[in-house]
């Protein structure tokens, strides 16, 4: 190696040491408390040692070359020459060593400030688990079995997963815990530490995201039930009300069995919304247990008893308008048979006047006159009105044995009336043949006379 290498070499290291003077007095040293600045110092600086420690063969190299070129019997240096390698070295050593130890002390308060850090963020995060697992046990551990009680548990989650969410930054950063050796610091029990927060967060985190969807499920129900109960209250005693206000009348009772009979699905449809909410309420509480619950239950029952009480008026009050009906029926129909017996008996007697005028004896041109005349009165009779006199009177024997009541006098009256009908028209038929008999006899005879 000749002094040309020598001094090559030299330079380059010494610029080489210069650049990390450099690159170590742009560090923030600043000391801050701040855990994530001192991480990204720490990191920082960690880099940097790491460069001394790669390129420290640089200056043991140099140091050998120098060694080799003043004991070289190969090369004479001059006295001022190798004084000039001895100041380069000394200035070399110096800077060198003066670099190390400022890194490394460095590294030192590092290591101490930024352990110091963790452990103190590491026991504030124990402590902070302790109080949520304490609030866990004493107030969300057990669901509540009210409403009251399951808005302020409702509450209390928001406010717990608010929590959560600031903790998740410090469990993420305890993820990224840096263990620098020192004695002050038994490394096996940090990690202990860790673990331990780690599982206690796992269990929390779990135990909020699995209790808030069953805390919702509750919550919907308990308002469902809380809903559906006061509208069938309500209906049931606006219902329980008209029945004590119903006139006598039955039109109201009419109206009143027809719009609750309308309803009545949807109110059933209702009690059915009770009964899937108290089931899904039952996946929680017990029903033997939870006075809630009984209470819940015995209000769904009570409104079962009530409609069922309700129905049953209903039908008292269908039977009793039937009652009313029937009444009404069978008082229509003996005031339709004694208006039928009366024009029965009109009917006869005009018969019997009719018969009485035929029987008398007239002379054969008033007779024929009156035979005429009364054809066309029955005739007229017949097609207008009796026909349909006979068709009432054969309703009113179908409504007397509908009715399981005696018909028998009243078929023997209509029969009794259809015969003399039909006999009267056959007397007329008669009495117009002998008037026609008579005409031609006299005809004849008064032929026979002038002949």
């Amino acid at each position: 190696m000749d002094l040309i290498t020598y001094q090559t070499n030299m330079e380059r290291i010494l610029q080489w040491i210069a650049t990390l003077e450099e690159k170590y007095g742009n560090q923030d040293k600043t000391l801050s408390y701040d855990l994530n600045i001192i991480k990204e110092q720490f990191q920082n600086h960690e880099d940097f040692i790491l460069t001394l420690n790669k390129d420290e063969n640089q200056v043991d190299h140099i140091l050998s070359q120098v060694n080799q070129l003043l004991t070289s019997t190969d090369i004479h240096l001059q006295t001022q020459e190798e004084n000039e390698i001895k100041e380069q070295i000394r200035i070399l050593n110096e800077k060198w060593t003066l670099l190390r130890s400022k890194s490394l002390n460095r590294q030192s308060i590092l290591h101490k400030t930024i352990m110091k850090l963790q452990t103190d963020q590491m026991e504030s995060f124990a402590t902070w688990l302790s109080q949520i697992e304490e609030r866990i046990s004493t107030n969300l551990e057990v669901m509540e079995d009210s409403i009251p009680g399951i808005y302020r548990q409702y509450h209390q989650f928001v406010q717990l997963q608010d929590e959560l969410i600031v903790q998740q930054e410090i469990s993420q950063s305890l993820e990224n815990f840096i263990i620098a050796v020192d004695q002050e610091y038994d490394s096996t029990e940090i990690e202990n530490k860790l673990f331990d927060c780690s599982k206690r967060w796992e269990y929390i985190c779990n135990f909020v995201q699995q209790h808030w969807v069953q805390l919702q499920e509750v919550k919907t129900q308990f308002e469902d039930f809380e809903i559906n109960r006061d509208k069938l209250d309500q209906w049931l005693t606006s219902k329980e009300d008209e029945i004590r206000k119903t006139n006598t009348k039955d039109t109201d009772k009419v109206h009143f069995i027809q719009q609750t009979e309308s309803e009545i699905d949807d109110i059933q449809q209702v009690i059915h919304l009770l009964d899937n909410s108290l089931n899904l309420l039952g996946k929680y509480f017990d029903p033997v247990s939870s006075n809630k619950f009984k209470i819940l239950n015995e209000q769904r029952n009570n409104f079962e008893q009530r409609l069922t009480q309700l129905i049953d008026n209903l039908q008292q009050f269908s039977l009793q308008l039937k009652q009313s009906d029937d009444s009404i029926n069978k008082n229509r129909q003996i005031s339709m048979k004694s208006d039928f017996d009366l024009s029965a008996e009109k009917h006869i007697e005009w018969i019997d006047n009719i018969e009485r005028i035929l029987n008398e004896e007239l002379q054969p041109e008033e007779q024929e006159d009156i035979i005429r005349n009364v054809k066309i009165t029955y005739l007229l009779y017949d097609d207008d009105h009796f026909k349909e006199f006979i068709q009432t009177g054969n309703n009113i024997t179908k409504q007397l044995k509908d009715a399981d009541e005696d018909s028998t006098e009243h078929e023997f009256a209509l029969k009794t009336l259809k015969k003399r009908w039909h006999e009267l028209h056959e007397q007329i038929l008669k009495c117009e043949q002998d008037i026609e008999q008579s005409k031609f006899s006299n005809d004849l005879s008064e032929y026979i006379t002038r002949f």
